[in-house]
Parts: C-alpha cells; structure tokens; sequence
C-alpha cells in the first residue's frame, strides 16, 4: 500500500482521539491547540515538521497568532512558514471556508500568497504543503501546515478523509466560538441556571418550581439571557455540553458528510435554514434536504433533539 493511501486510511481509522479534541468545548484554546497538535503530529509529520497556527483577526490587537512546531523542524522552514502565516492569515478570515490537500488545492483566492510562499521556499528543500485549514467567519482560523520535500498527490480515499476532517475542524471552530462568546458574556447565575434547564429539556413550569418563582420571571431570565449571548432559541445548549459528550458529537458527526457537519453545526446554534442558507451560499430547499438527511442519520426528530443527542446524555440511535 503506497503512503498516500495509507496516510487517508491513518487518519479516517486511526485516530478517533484527534476527532474527539475537535469537538472539545471546554478546553482553553491554548491546550486544545496543543492538544491537536500533539494528536496530529503521529499522523502528518513525515520529517519535516507538523505547525497548527490558531489566529484571529478583527480584535485588539488586529491579529494575533499562535504556532506550533516539531521539535527536529528545520529554524528555516519554521520561520519561513511563521512569516507567511503572519502576513496573510488576515486574507483568510472574511468569508467561511474549511479545505485539505496540497499548495494547489487552495482556493484561487489564496494562489498569490500561495506563489509566494513556494519562491520562499525554493532555498529551503521544500517542494509542498500538506494542509488542513478551517475559518469561521467571526475570524478565528486554525490550520495544519506539514511540509513535504516533494509534491502531494492524494489519491481519492486520502482526500475525502482530510476533506472531513477540515470540515468536522470547521464546525468544531464553530461551536467553539459560539460557547467563548456565551462564557464571555456576564450572565447572572440565575439567567445561566434557566438556560442549563432549558438545555436539558425541562419545560418552563418545571424551571420555575426548580426556581421557586414565577412563568414570567423564567421567561425574562431566558430572553435576557438569549439577548446578551445573541443567539436562538436552541442555542442554549452549548452551555450544557454533558461531560464526555465530544464522543457522542463524534460519533454523530462521522454519520454525516462533510456539507452536513458545517450544517449541523449552524443548526446547533440554534440558526434557522434561511440564516444557514444565506450563510452557506444556499437555497433554503438545499438546507431543509440536508437538515432532513442529517435528522435521518442521527435519529432524531428535530433541531431541539439534535442539540439534545450532540450535547446532552440521551442514549445514541443505532442507525
């Protein structure tokens, strides 16, 4: 079996603990980084050196970027690679895209910082890039960047495999980011309570003998709550990720094809198909196809259940 193969096949059935990390809520971003880079580099370092840059932009500073590199990486190949990722990972931020494969799958967006980076590279041994990249259009980015001293040819199974990893990257980034903006936000500690028992299914008048007050005073605290995080009814969930449940969003996001986890992610922040259509580039009827596939496939019966099955402790459906 020749390498490229092998490296799909390595990173499709070997590595269940690197797709668990993508849907970890709770780790602070610099030890999820670590924790990505630490998993990732059994699975792309040939020799070379494996980086994961997480930046952001539109924040004070405009950009900040942290790298990561193998402790054999060439000083030159690192900082050729840390320049570059410094100058232009404000090019990637404006629109969502999550992508893998080699210099020249890249969007034509990217292919003049792209033609940069390779005469950059001439005077370093380096002839191509495996990469693994995903943004989310609030302006965090994250991607792995593994040199190689020749060009990457993937073969079909090679690129479908990093294709669904970048996407389940994407929606990790995605729900990420929506669970950094609620822990930001200086919600009192009964508006966090009624959206922990809204996660979990509790009705309004259970939330308030919980409470010991009124319907009205339960739905003051929601939509307050709601307010000040800036999301949807169904939202609230992220608050309430049940301890361990990376597997269980692992488990339903391996059943889901690589469109269907950006989806699915958007519909776990409670956004409705319109919103995700516009978002994507859509039609609605596209989102509502795929929002009923992905219903299908996790065996559920709705968004609400959807958020129940991905963050919460219901038992998984076998399909």
């Amino acid at each position: 079996m020749d390498n490229q193969r092998w490296l799909g096949i390595h990173i499709w059935m070997a590595s269940p603990r690197l797709y668990e990390l993508i849907h970890e809520l709770d780790l602070p971003e610099a030890a999820w980084v670590q924790a990505l880079f630490d998993e990732g580099r059994e699975l792309f370092d040939e020799g070379q050196g494996l980086f994961v840059y997480s930046y952001r932009v539109g924040t004070h500073p405009a950009l900040s970027l942290g790298a990561l590199a193998g402790a054999h990486t060439a000083p030159a190949v690192w900082h050729t690679l840390e320049r570059w990722g410094s100058e232009h990972a404000s090019v990637l931020a404006p629109a969502y895209a999550s992508g893998a494969g080699s210099l020249a799958a890249l969007s034509p967006a990217l292919q003049p910082p792209v033609r940069e980076l390779r005469a950059r590279f001439e005077s370093v041994a380096i002839r191509d890039l495996l990469l693994v990249i995903a943004h989310e259009p609030g302006g965090h980015g994250l991607f792995f960047t593994a040199p190689r001293a020749s060009g990457v040819r993937l073969h079909t199974r090679a690129s479908r495999s990093l294709s669904r990893l970048a996407a389940e990257l994407g929606a990790g980034l995605r729900l990420r980011e929506a669970r950094r903006r609620a822990d930001d936000q200086r919600l009192s500690a009964s508006e966090r309570r009624v959206l922990r028992l809204v996660a979990n299914g509790a009705a309004d008048k259970e939330i308030a003998r919980a409470l010991g007050v009124g319907l009205s005073t339960v739905s003051t605290f929601a939509r307050r709550a709601r307010s000040k995080l800036g999301c949807a009814a169904g939202a609230e969930a992220l608050l309430a990720a049940a301890p361990g449940s990376e597997q269980r969003r692992r488990q339903l996001f391996a059943r889901l094809s690589p469109a269907e986890c950006d989806v699915a992610a958007h519909l776990l922040l409670g956004r409705s198909h319109a919103e995700i259509a516009r978002r994507r580039r859509s039609s609605p009827r596209t989102i509502a196809a795929q929002c009923s596939q992905i219903f299908r496939k996790c065996g559920v019966a709705g968004q609400r259940a959807l958020a129940a099955a991905m963050l919460g402790e219901a038992p998984l459906s076998g399909k």
